[in-house]
């Protein structure tokens, strides 16, 4: 298994086709920004809630619909590997070294186990990162990992990934439901409704989600927290504070502290 953290560049545009492949599986966690992936039919928005499926041999093309590069984790599975993982076959999400769905939720401790992976995934230290991302993969592929979520047709799909990327480029807004229901064309009640079967959890919490994760990527190189908080949305310290230890397990300066105790220099590569 091997982890590379990818930086792309600050671009917008649509890739002419499915021109990239990958020569292994692997899956791919946005935690700054958001991308496009579009395979075949397919297509699969990135951002910090939700782990994108990237499987070998397969074309894609990606593309970036806001003025903003994006930055990503990305889990490479070695031949084998990925059915100790993930199970294999019925009941399990993957088939061989092919995973079966095109993305995952990425909980609250999946996020807060990318950071550390991000913050410790040196070349020195291999065993430990290969420890957290094994850890990281296994929570998010285990094929329990969203009980309240539903499949969903095309339609439907369309308009949560609208609702999606509002959210994503810019979740300090300070929505009113009317507000993101009339962006999407959709009515209120609809809205909720389809969010809540699709994702598993309501609005409001998807966007905490989101805010939380854009904080904790940027909270090593904190040095106000308070800041911190109102720039991502939060009404002031105690509110963030409260909402990154129910979510997080620990205070954001007790984060802030163990993740700059092992920050170094991350490892680049291809996504």
């Amino acid at each position: 298994m091997q982890v590379h953290d990818v930086h792309c560049r600050a671009c917008r545009g649509r890739h002419a086709g499915a021109d990239e492949w990958v020569p292994d599986t692997r899956i791919v966690i946005a935690y700054r920004g958001t991308f496009l992936y579009r395979a075949g039919r397919r297509a699969s928005l990135a951002d910090p809630n939700r782990a994108l499926a990237f499987n070998a041999g397969e074309e894609y093309g990606i593309d970036h619909p806001a003025e903003h590069g994006d930055s990503c984790l990305s889990i490479r599975f070695a031949p084998g590997r990925l059915r100790e993982i993930a199970g294999d076959g019925a009941g399990g999400a993957a088939q061989g070294d092919r995973l079966l769905r095109p993305a995952w939720p990425v909980d609250a401790r999946s996020q807060w186990l990318a950071a550390r992976l991000r913050a410790s995934g040196s070349p020195a230290d291999p065993l430990r990162a290969e420890e957290l991302a094994l850890a990281l993969a296994r929570r998010i592929l285990r094929p329990e990992a969203a009980p309240g979520r539903r499949r969903t047709g095309p339609g439907r799909q369309r308009l949560i990934e609208r609702t999606r990327l509002l959210l994503q480029e810019d979740p300090g807004r300070r929505w009113t439901l009317g507000d993101l229901a009339t962006e999407v064309g959709a009515s209120p009640v609809y809205l909720t409704q389809c969010f809540g079967q699709v994702e598993g959890i309501p609005l409001y919490r998807y966007q905490t989600h989101l805010r939380l994760a854009r904080a904790l990527e940027q909270l090593p190189r904190a040095d106000d927290l308070a800041a911190l908080a109102l720039a991502h949305g939060f009404s002031g310290h105690s509110q963030f504070t409260a909402a990154f230890r129910r979510a997080y397990g620990l205070t954001p300066s007790a984060a802030r502290a163990a993740l700059r105790a092992t920050m170094v220099r991350p490892v680049r590569g291809g996504r």
